[in-house]
This record gives C-alpha cells, sequence and structure tokens, in this order.
C-alpha cells in the first residue's frame, strides 16, 4: 500500500499506492504509514520526506468502507490511528512535504496540514467533506485555522466544499503551485531549503514551531530562551559565523 524510495542522496519519498481507488486510507495503510515515517525520522542518511499518491491523485481521505462498516469501537480505533499518523508527521525532527494532485479530501488534508509543506497542482482539490457523511471533522483539522484563518476554516469544515489548487495557494494552505509533471521535484528543491541546514538545528526549530502552535503566548516565547543557549554550548552558531565572516 505505500511505495518508498530514495530521492536523490537526501529525501525519501514515500507513495500512497492505491490509485484504484484514489489512494483511500485504509486502517492499515494509515498504520503503515506512520511505522514507516518513523523508520525514515530514525535513519541519520535520510534528510527529509516528500509525501504523495501514485496515480492521479494524492488520497481521496478515508476509505468509505471503513466508515460503511464502523462500530462505534472500530471508528474510535480508526480515528485513534489517524490521531497517531497526524501527530507523527508534526513531530518528524525532519521536513515533510506533501505534494498534491487530484484530490486531497478529509483525513489526508489532515495530514497534509500536518506537514511542514504542501505543494500542490493548479486543479488539486482540498476539501473537508465529512459533513456530507453526517460527521464533524476532528483531530488535526484543527491546524486548518492556523493556516488559512477561522473564517476560511469554517467555509471549509461547515459546507464541505473543496477548493481547487489555485484559491488554497491564494489562501495560504499551499507553500507552492506546481505542474502535474514538476510537483515531486518542486517539493524536493523546498524541503532542500531546509535540509541544507545542520540536523539539529532544523529539528530543534520544528520542535519549537509545534510549542508556539500549543502554548500561551508568553510561555511560547518563554520556551525558545533555552534551545538558543544550548545551540551556543555545542559551538555550532560560533562556527558558522566564523565562517560567515570569513566568506564577506
Amino acid at each position: 500500500m505505500l511505495g518508498v524510495e530514495p530521492y536523490g542522496t537526501d529525501l525519501v519519498l514515500v507513495r500512497l499506492q492505491r490509485p484504484e481507488k484514489r489512494n483511500a486510507l485504509s486502517l492499515a495503510m494509515i498504520e503503515q504509514l506512520t511505522g514507516e515515517l518513523r523508520r525514515i525520522d530514525a535513519d541519520p542518511g535520510s534528510r527529509g520526506v516528500l509525501l504523495a499518491g501514485a496515480g492521479p491523485s494524492f488520497s481521496a481521505g478515508v476509505d468509505l468502507h471503513e466508515f460503511a462498516s464502523a462500530t462505534v469501537a472500530s471508528a474510535r480505533v480508526l480515528i485513534q490511528a489517524l490521531r497517531e499518523l497526524c501527530a507523527t508527521v508534526r513531530h518528524l525532527s525532519k521536513p515533510v512535504a506533501c505534494a498534491i494532485q487530484g484530490h486531497c479530501l478529509g483525513g489526508a488534508l489532515e495530514l497534509a496540514a500536518c506537514a511542514d509543506f504542501r505543494i500542490a497542482t493548479g486543479d488539486a482539490l482540498l476539501g473537508m467533506p465529512e459533513v456530507f457523511l453526517g460527521i464533524p471533522s476532528v483531530i488535526d483539522a484543527v491546524m486548518l485555522g492556523h493556516l488559512v484563518g477561522t473564517g476560511r476554516a469554517r467555509e471549509l469544515l461547515l459546507t464541505g466544499e473543496p477548493i481547487g489548487g489555485e484559491i488554497a495557494y491564494a489562501w495560504g494552505l499551499v507553500n507552492r503551485l506546481a505542474e502535474p509533471d514538476t510537483l515531486i521535484s518542486v517539493a524536493a528543491e523546498l524541503v532542500r531549503l531546509a535540509v541544507r541546514h545542520e540536523p539539529t538545528v532544523i529539528a530543534a526549530q520544528k520542535r519549537l514551531h509545534q510549542q508556539w502552535l500549543e502554548l500561551p503566548y508568553t510561555e511560547a516565547v518563554g520556551r525558545s530562551v533555552e534551545p538558543l543557549v544550548e545551540a551556543f554550548a555545542i559551538g555550532q552558531p560560533q562556527d558558522l559565523a566564523a565562517h560567515r565572516l570569513r566568506r564577506s
């Protein structure tokens, strides 16, 4: 259900591999993706992750078969697994980019919202159609408000109507637009702008940004002090600053 391959010497390309189902997310697929991302995070040779879909779509969201046969117990298992996947993406120490074409709906958009970067084709469709199924959008749909603002997030959540890639870019939901044949390469270029920096500082910045999302303002500011001081304790900023001075 997943295709995993190196992309260059520094990145890993992970593809959702159910093109006949528009890469709809089954429980098994969600759990497999969580495990694969954790494996990549533990690999020092991998600097960043590209998430993409096989075929014409990124993902149509959670497989409707999971809903059609669901019980209260199985629904809880499913949503907890998706919650764990989204948390894994948010807390990954390495940059993650989603390359979005075709459909990116529901749980798939929650997954994409947790990534560091989103790159989409102009004709992609991004939306939260859960209301059409009689359920609210939950877990990491909360990220939509941070990305596009409260009003636009409510439009997505309450109407269930998708927006195109160009609108998503105008709203700030998408970082870059790309043609289908350059989608992966544009995503890789953006990730490589991050992975050219020291892995420890990128990991620290990602941890801080997650805390900024979760903590009250004053506490978030306070938490920012020690990571900077700790960087000086290992000598990294001094060495890099001296190197830049020698080049100037």
